[in-house]
């Protein structure tokens, strides 16, 4: 009896063995099965990834496609939905349209092995040109009281066409080498950026833009004076009319109530330059511009008016070798650059070597670049952006505004 009941413990034993070696068997067979399905979903996440990769890339490569052709001046043709550009395995296409002034909105889709990406760039052209701002001094600016700087662009029409809120447009940069400093009730719709090292002053005044340094100096390409047929001195008692031609002037002074007509494309030069209170300098734009370049002295009394008859500042350019700075360790007769209250002018003043200050209520339309710059109160100021094309050379630039990522749509 004691003999049975061993051997019906030995076969239970045996039995209890064998189920915990069965239970072992399927849980290691199910943690194994666990371990596959998990390989093989981290396969497929990584398998994946690696294409959302690789898509990145195509668009990567579109961007860079299509920027080169932005850059060569070419249209972007970097493929399309329906015809793809084939590379790398993968394909990728690229559209671009207008954003705003000089901004170009470029998308870009990747797709590798149906897994797609979609990003954007934005970028702004910017061409080889002195002419972004309204104002800069190489040395200093100073704006008195209540002195406004704003932007427009004439190419979309009249500056009070495009006013809203007291102001136009917000790209009235003021730049210098050194300080800028400004006065109670100045308002600077744009950026005010110093040299390096150097700082913006704002009593009581407002810049909407930035304030910070710039990270080098803006170098001033000299004046080269062109030499041309000499028709001695000049004065409009009359109202008269200059042909379209370059000329040479010892001296031109225009009377009280009367007009100068400059007929373009033209260069004048000048020696000496009076402008009487209420009179006007007018360019004969239609047919090209007008560039006057005066060597010494600049007189323009109140309510003085110089622009062009389309009202374009880029069809006029005034240059200035006047140098009415005092050199402490240079003794020289210093020029006069005098502009009264109420002038207004219609171009783009260069006056490398001279300090010019404007008197009240000064207007000017376009931008001005001397070597030290100083506006009494009530002074007004008005960019052209059109300028920033119009009057640009060499290649064009482009900087970026933007880049992001972007949902893909299929």
């Amino acid at each position: 009896m004691l003999s049975a009941r061993k051997h019906l413990a030995s076969h239970s034993e045996r039995g209890s063995g064998l189920a915990m070696i069965i239970m072992s068997v399927a849980a290691m067979a199910a943690l194994a099965a666990a371990m596959v399905t998990v390989g093989m979903s981290s396969n497929r996440e990584q398998s994946a990834e690696l294409r959302k990769s690789q898509a990145s890339y195509l668009c990567q490569a579109g961007l860079s496609q299509a920027m080169y052709q932005l850059q060569s001046g070419v249209t972007v043709s970097a493929g399309t939905q329906q015809e793809p550009v084939t590379w790398g395995g993968g394909r990728f296409w690229v559209t671009a349209t207008p954003g705003g002034t000089d901004i170009t909105v470029l998308n870009a889709t990747g797709l590798d092995n149906n897994v797609g990406v979609s990003q954007q760039l934005v970028v702004r052209s910017v061409p080889t040109n002195m002419w972004t701002r309204a104002l800069f001094g190489k040395d200093s600016v100073s704006l008195d009281s209540s002195v406004m700087v704003d932007s427009y662009n004439s190419s979309l029409g009249t500056y009070a066409s495009q006013v809203s809120g007291g102001h136009a447009l917000s790209n009235g940069a003021v730049g210098s080498n050194g300080n800028i400093s400004a006065g109670s009730g100045t308002k600077v719709y744009g950026n005010a950026t110093p040299g390096p090292g150097h700082s913006v002053s704002l009593h009581e005044a407002t810049v909407s833009g930035s304030t910070a340094a710039a990270t080098s100096q803006v170098t001033f390409p000299p004046i080269n004076v062109p030499t041309y047929t000499s028709y001695g001195a000049l004065t409009v008692s009359t109202n008269k009319t200059i042909p379209a031609e370059n000329r040479t002037y010892t001296n031109i002074k225009v009377n009280e109530n009367k007009t100068l007509t400059i007929t373009g494309p033209a260069d004048i030069v000048i020696s000496n330059l009076t402008m009487v209170s209420n009179s006007y300098i007018v360019i004969n734009d239609t047919n090209g511009p007008v560039t006057l370049t005066i060597i010494d002295n600049v007189k323009l009394d109140s309510n003085s008016n110089i622009w062009p008859i389309s009202k374009d500042p880029s069809k006029l350019r005034i240059n200035m070798l006047s140098d009415n700075v005092a050199d402490p360790e240079v003794v020289v007769a210093l020029d006069t650059v005098s502009i009264s209250s109420n002038s207004t002018i219609y171009g783009v003043i260069y006056a490398p070597e001279a300090r010019i200050f404007l008197d009240s209520a000064f207007v000017l339309y376009g931008a001005i670049m001397a070597r030290n710059l100083s506006f009494d109160s009530n002074c007004k100021f008005h960019f052209d952006e059109h300028l920033l094309s119009a009057m640009a050379s060499g290649a064009t630039t482009y900087e970026t505004l933007a880049w992001l990522e972007v949902p893909y749509v299929h």
